[in-house]
């Protein structure tokens, strides 16, 4: 497979005028061989990599990193890429601080962001015509259309089928996103977002047992993680909408219990909203203050003004 993958990355790498990638000599056997498979492989045809003008970097093998089990290998924008011991590549976000199950293998990874990308751009490194919209964001059709590139080149890769399922959402095909989305929990049954989005598609399409169903698998699906509260706050959300006040009571309980601050949290953030006129925004983050404390004054008031607005 490694072999598949990087033969199908050099061909597309040489449709770019030269400065579009810049591409080392390949490193040496005895160093790129005491990495995990498909990082070996790379290594031994390229000792590091600039794509794209530079949008990933890829170390030099003297540069890699050994980190917690992992070796540090790449720099995706301000996010990095990096490599366990069994190949799997991680995506660390920067933004989010989340770790995300990127690739299977950094081979089959490699190739299908450098397809994805492609869209992206002409073969002179310029980005095509009617990819970015008028704030410089990739259009929905553009996202949708790399996401499904990159997923191609590596199905069982959480993030890209995740970011997937998101595109299609974002494209209103609810049913195409969250029939993905049963993938990705299905393969990465620990992955909370990808859980928590499942939920948000079902209450969109009315289903209200499997969202809330879904939402508590958000929260049990990796216990120890920091957004779980958030998880089981969104749960009890959707049980004070269904008027399940025993239920409602237990999931705001397990929230509060691992963030005591975030009834409070979340008012504030609507009240925030609010401010800056952004209503549904602020009754979104009002409900699930008003979920975990339905006698909060401060809440109650905040609601009272805002259905003023309808």
């Amino acid at each position: 497979m490694s072999v598949d993958c990087l033969a199908h990355l050099a061909q597309a790498l040489q449709r770019y005028a030269p400065g579009v990638h810049r591409l080392a000599s390949p490193a040496s056997f005895a160093k790129a061989s005491a990495l995990p498979a498909g990082l070996s492989a790379f290594y031994q045809q390229w000792n590091g990599a600039d794509l794209f003008h530079e949008s990933l970097r890829i170390r030099a093998v003297e540069e890699v990193e050994a980190d917690l089990g992992r070796w540090m290998v790449a720099e995706l924008g301000r996010d990095t890429i990096h490599v366990d011991r069994e190949g799997a590549v991680w995506r660390l976000e920067d933004d989010t601080g989340d770790l995300i199950h990127d690739g299977t293998r950094f081979d089959r990874w490699l190739d299908g962001w450098v397809d994805g990308e492609s869209i992206l751009y002409d073969t002179d490194g310029e980005f095509l015509d009617f990819i970015l919209d008028e704030d410089g964001e990739l259009t929905p059709q553009a996202a949708l259309d790399r996401e499904q590139r990159a997923h191609k080149r590596d199905k069982k890769a959480a993030g890209p089928w995740w970011r997937l399922a998101r595109a299609l959402a974002r494209q209103g095909e609810l049913a195409a996103a969250r029939a993905e989305l049963e993938g990705v929990v299905a393969e990465h049954p620990q992955f909370g977002w990808a859980w928590f989005d499942l939920s948000r598609i079902s209450e969109q399409l009315g289903e209200a047992d499997g969202a809330l169903e879904e939402a508590v698998a958000a929260a049990q699906a990796d216990p120890e993680y920091e957004h779980t509260a958030y998880f089981w706050a969104h749960a009890a959300r959707l049980a004070a909408t269904a008027g399940d006040e025993p239920r409602r009571a237990d999931l705001a309980a397990r929230a509060l219990a691992r963030d005591p601050d975030l009834a409070r949290t979340q008012r504030e953030g609507a009240a925030a909203q609010a401010a800056e006129g952004s209503v549904n925004e602020a009754r979104e983050l009002l409900a699930i203050a008003l979920a975990l404390a339905p006698r909060d004054l401060e809440a109650l008031a905040l609601q009272k003004q805002l259905e003023l607005k309808i």
